[in-house]
């Protein structure tokens, strides 16, 4: 499946995508807000493995500038029974110009297209630059949850707030 927008080609992610999934996660991992999502392993045989699993189901989607072809970021919809949870993560070099936007505008039409009419998506709310876009997409936050993906020196996990967000077609 491949979807063409103004400026980028959306396709399912293929196994020997591998190698700019690692970037993306090497980038994202140095960013002040991996600290609120699960860590990415970057063990070459691990996102090898990964890839592959993510490219056969069908829910993975790689972002590419359609100009030069440069894999920026990666989109994925999960069904969850009642509905579609959506994640999305962009090189920083990519971030605040809108590609993220039109990726996921592109990917809930054809969603919707499908049938899809609840979408959910979960974010730190100290993450305030997922919060907009989460909400420039027309999603609306209904609730928080404490979220925990790391643990403190003693063992003890550490809580961030998470908001819960959701749009409705």
């Amino acid at each position: 499946m491949q979807i063409n927008t103004n400026r980028l080609t959306i396709r399912n992610l293929h196994s020997n995508d591998w190698k700019e999934i690692k970037s993306i996660w090497q980038d994202f991992s140095k960013s002040i807000f991996a600290q609120y999502d699960m860590p990415h392993n970057d063990d070459d045989n691990e996102i090898q493995n990964l890839v592959k699993l993510f490219s056969e189901s069908n829910d993975f989607y790689l972002v590419v500038l359609s100009d030069t072809n440069k894999a920026i970021g990666t989109v994925d919809l999960h069904d969850i029974g009642n509905g579609y949870d959506i994640g999305y993560c962009f090189l920083s070099k990519y971030q605040g110009k809108g590609y993220a936007k039109e990726s996921c505008n592109a990917l809930i039409d054809l969603y919707v297209q499908k049938g899809g009419e609840r979408f959910t998506a979960g974010t730190a709310l100290k993450n305030t630059p997922s919060v907009k876009l989460l909400l420039s997409l027309g999603f609306d936050q209904v609730g928080t949850e404490q979220v925990s993906f790391y643990k403190d020196e003693n063992g003890n996990d550490i809580y961030f707030e998470g908001g819960i967000f959701e749009l409705l077609k």
